[in-house]
């Protein structure tokens, strides 16, 4: 079933599923027109089913019937409603996700909802539980250059890396990196980040493993994760990583990000260290993007390496309010 609101210039196609928790969906071009368009959801269902609720939005060319995910939607404001009956607010920035292509030649299509992940602290984002390409918290899963969506596992022999993909050899190098020595407007240019300065949708190891609302996270976000959570070294079915634990009401909630060494030199699989990639490149270096490094006795974001690092993914939905 589907619910079609026309809009001017602008059509927008709302898909309810199964089980549907939408009711309706409203799209509107901002006036004058300066590229925005804002979305409000409703949504049936408890205020906390509602509010943890993320939809997965794609864009797709009347013609070409081409469907992508796009990158520029963001939830604004809080969740408003009584009862069983709430609504969302997002605004979708059409001119970064389809540039010069005219209105009303695309379909904006939001999808059913997507639960799951932990959130840590009030408005933030929700941490997802295993790294990409992992099935237990405790597993490292995938390795990632900065901009790879592939990804990366040791070989048989764990002699080297392999594609997860093709099973081809790689060896991680900044001279073999797509995204090494660019800087951010290079970047932009190439497509590799969008206009909010981090990596677009198609170039999201998140997004490419585990699909839209999924991400990686934000330099912004690791950095209030430290901030407003309680950071413990701890072994989990024989792993050491780090616990992550929020406060006051979050208190209950936690994830583990397991140490499991990165690409890189003497620190192939290292159970002693983890680092984790985030989406957000370092303007200040043309050849480094932020991480979360750690071990036993630190936790911090760093810039020490380059893009072709072999680093891990850790996915998160939904954006700080």
């Amino acid at each position: 079933m589907k619910q079609v609101v026309t809009l001017v210039g602008v059509l927008a196609t709302l898909l309810l599923q199964a089980a549907p928790t939408v009711a309706n969906v409203e799209a509107k071009q901002r006036y004058p027109w300066n590229g925005l368009v804002d979305i409000t959801v409703t949504l049936s269902g408890t205020e906390e089913e509602c509010t943890a609720a993320m939809f997965p939005f794609y864009v797709t060319n009347k013609t070409t019937r081409a469907a992508l995910p796009i990158g520029s939607v963001k939830a604004v404001g809080a969740i408003a409603g009584s009862g069983n009956t709430w609504t969302r607010r997002f605004i979708w920035n059409a001119t970064a996700d389809v540039g010069c292509a005219k209105f009303g030649e695309v379909e904006l299509t939001v999808g059913a909802p997507v639960t799951g992940g932990v959130q840590l602290w009030e408005n933030g984002p929700y941490w997802a539980e295993c790294n990409v390409g992992a099935s237990q918290p405790e597993e490292c899963g995938y390795y990632f250059w900065w901009g790879d969506t592939v990804g990366y596992k040791r070989n048989a022999n764990d002699a080297g890396w392999i594609s997860v993909k093709t099973g081809a050899s790689y060896s991680f190098d900044d001279y073999g990196c797509p995204t090494s020595f660019m800087d951010n407007q290079q970047l932009q240019l190439a497509g590799y980040i969008d206009s909010a300065g981090n990596l677009a949708a198609k170039h999201d190891a998140a997004t490419a493993h585990c699909g839209v609302p999924w991400r990686m996270p934000t330099d912004a976000e690791f950095s209030a994760l430290i901030g407003n959570c309680t950071l413990s070294w701890t072994m989990r079915n024989g792993v050491y990583g780090r616990l992550i634990t929020g406060k006051g009401g979050y208190a209950s909630k936690s994830i583990f990000l397991p140490a499991a060494g990165s690409g890189h030199y003497s620190n192939i699989g290292s159970r002693e260290s983890g680092d984790y990639w985030s989406s957000t490149p370092d303007s200040g270096h043309a050849n480094r993007a932020w991480y979360l490094d750690f071990s036993s006795s630190t936790f911090s974001r760093v810039v020490y390496y380059g893009r072709g690092l072999g680093l891990l993914v850790r996915p998160v939905r939904g954006f700080a309010q």
